[in-house]
Protein backbone atom coordinates (compact mmCIF):
# COMPACT_ATOMS: atom_id res chain seq x y z
CA UNK A 1 0.00 0.00 0.00
CA UNK A 2 2.80 2.31 0.98
CA UNK A 3 4.56 2.10 -2.44
CA UNK A 4 1.56 2.60 -4.45
CA UNK A 5 1.15 5.78 -2.12
CA UNK A 6 4.62 6.91 -3.06
CA UNK A 7 4.27 5.77 -6.56
CA UNK A 8 1.12 8.36 -6.75
CA UNK A 9 3.03 11.11 -5.14
CA UNK A 10 6.30 10.86 -7.26
CA UNK A 11 3.58 10.61 -10.69
CA UNK A 12 1.73 13.91 -8.90
CA UNK A 13 4.66 15.55 -8.37
CA UNK A 14 6.25 14.84 -12.08
CA UNK A 15 2.47 15.70 -13.63
CA UNK A 16 2.61 19.07 -11.74
CA UNK A 17 6.69 19.64 -12.93
CA UNK A 18 5.46 19.16 -16.17
CA UNK A 19 2.82 21.73 -16.28
CA UNK A 20 4.80 24.38 -14.43
CA UNK A 21 7.48 23.81 -17.15
CA UNK A 22 4.49 23.93 -20.06
CA UNK A 23 3.17 26.71 -18.33
CA UNK A 24 6.80 28.93 -18.64
CA UNK A 25 7.29 27.48 -22.07
CA UNK A 26 3.33 29.21 -22.91
CA UNK A 27 4.43 32.14 -21.06
CA UNK A 28 7.31 32.99 -23.28
CA UNK A 29 5.98 32.17 -26.30
CA UNK A 30 2.80 34.75 -25.88
CA UNK A 31 5.12 36.98 -24.63
CA UNK A 32 7.41 36.98 -28.14
CA UNK A 33 4.25 38.22 -29.95
CA UNK A 34 5.71 41.49 -28.70
CA UNK A 35 8.09 42.90 -31.33
CA UNK A 36 10.00 44.98 -28.47
CA UNK A 37 10.77 41.68 -26.83
CA UNK A 38 11.81 39.62 -29.40
CA UNK A 39 14.65 41.88 -29.99
CA UNK A 40 15.11 42.03 -26.31
CA UNK A 41 15.56 38.15 -26.03
CA UNK A 42 17.25 38.46 -29.40
CA UNK A 43 19.95 40.72 -28.26
CA UNK A 44 20.38 38.82 -24.87
CA UNK A 45 20.87 35.80 -26.57
CA UNK A 46 23.68 37.00 -28.85
CA UNK A 47 25.54 38.99 -25.64
CA UNK A 48 25.16 35.75 -23.42
CA UNK A 49 26.44 33.42 -27.03
CA UNK A 50 29.14 35.89 -27.19
CA UNK A 51 30.08 35.07 -23.69
CA UNK A 52 30.03 31.09 -24.13
CA UNK A 53 32.68 31.80 -26.93
CA UNK A 54 35.10 34.02 -25.36
CA UNK A 55 34.64 31.47 -22.30
CA UNK A 56 35.45 28.41 -23.91
CA UNK A 57 38.20 30.28 -26.58
CA UNK A 58 40.11 31.55 -22.74
CA UNK A 59 38.84 29.72 -19.66
CA UNK A 60 42.02 31.03 -17.72
CA UNK A 61 40.88 34.72 -18.00
CA UNK A 62 37.03 34.31 -17.35
CA UNK A 63 38.24 32.65 -14.16
CA UNK A 64 40.98 34.74 -13.40
CA UNK A 65 37.98 37.77 -13.60
CA UNK A 66 36.09 35.40 -11.49
CA UNK A 67 38.91 35.74 -8.47
CA UNK A 68 39.72 39.04 -9.01
CA UNK A 69 35.49 39.76 -8.92
CA UNK A 70 35.23 37.50 -5.52
CA UNK A 71 38.02 39.16 -4.26
CA UNK A 72 36.63 42.18 -4.28
CA UNK A 73 33.81 41.17 -2.85
CA UNK A 74 35.20 39.67 -0.24
CA UNK A 75 37.59 42.70 0.54
CA UNK A 76 34.10 45.14 0.59
CA UNK A 77 32.42 42.82 2.91
CA UNK A 78 35.72 42.53 5.45
CA UNK A 79 35.59 46.58 5.25
CA UNK A 80 31.93 46.64 6.05
CA UNK A 81 32.00 44.19 8.68
CA UNK A 82 34.40 46.41 10.14
CA UNK A 83 32.98 49.42 10.18
CA UNK A 84 30.28 48.05 11.36
CA UNK A 85 31.85 46.91 14.26
CA UNK A 86 33.29 50.83 14.58
CA UNK A 87 29.47 52.13 14.27
CA UNK A 88 28.31 49.56 16.93
CA UNK A 89 31.09 50.28 19.51
CA UNK A 90 30.80 53.49 19.07
CA UNK A 91 27.27 53.27 20.11
CA UNK A 92 27.82 51.29 22.72
CA UNK A 93 30.00 53.92 23.84
CA UNK A 94 27.55 56.24 23.16
CA UNK A 95 24.96 55.06 25.50
CA UNK A 96 27.06 56.18 28.78
CA UNK A 97 26.75 59.49 27.18
CA UNK A 98 23.30 60.64 28.58
CA UNK A 99 24.11 59.22 32.22
CA UNK A 100 27.48 61.36 32.13
CA UNK A 101 25.96 64.37 30.61
CA UNK A 102 22.91 64.49 33.05
CA UNK A 103 25.97 64.44 35.79
CA UNK A 104 27.51 66.88 34.35
CA UNK A 105 24.32 68.73 34.13
CA UNK A 106 23.45 68.51 37.83
CA UNK A 107 26.70 69.26 38.61
CA UNK A 108 27.00 72.42 36.72
CA UNK A 109 23.65 73.30 38.33
CA UNK A 110 24.66 72.67 42.15
CA UNK A 111 27.95 75.16 40.92
CA UNK A 112 25.55 78.11 39.73
CA UNK A 113 23.11 77.82 42.63
CA UNK A 114 26.39 77.83 45.15
CA UNK A 115 27.39 81.08 42.91
CA UNK A 116 24.36 81.92 43.63
CA UNK A 117 24.64 82.03 46.96
CA UNK A 118 28.06 83.46 46.95
CA UNK A 119 27.49 86.83 45.56
CA UNK A 120 24.82 87.46 47.51
CA UNK A 121 26.97 87.53 50.23
CA UNK A 122 30.18 88.84 48.57
CA UNK A 123 28.97 91.88 47.35
CA UNK A 124 27.79 92.52 50.63
CA UNK A 125 31.02 92.58 52.12
CA UNK A 126 31.89 94.35 48.58
CA UNK A 127 29.83 97.45 49.39
CA UNK A 128 30.99 97.68 53.24
CA UNK A 129 34.49 97.77 52.01
CA UNK A 130 34.05 100.43 49.28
Amino acid sequence: MSNIREEYKCAKKSKFMQAVFIGAFAGAAISLFDKDTRYSVLENSKGCMSNMKEFMKNPNGVLTQVRETSSKVRSTVEKISDDVSFISQKVEEMKDIPSQVAQVVMETKEVFAAEDEEPSSSHHERISLN
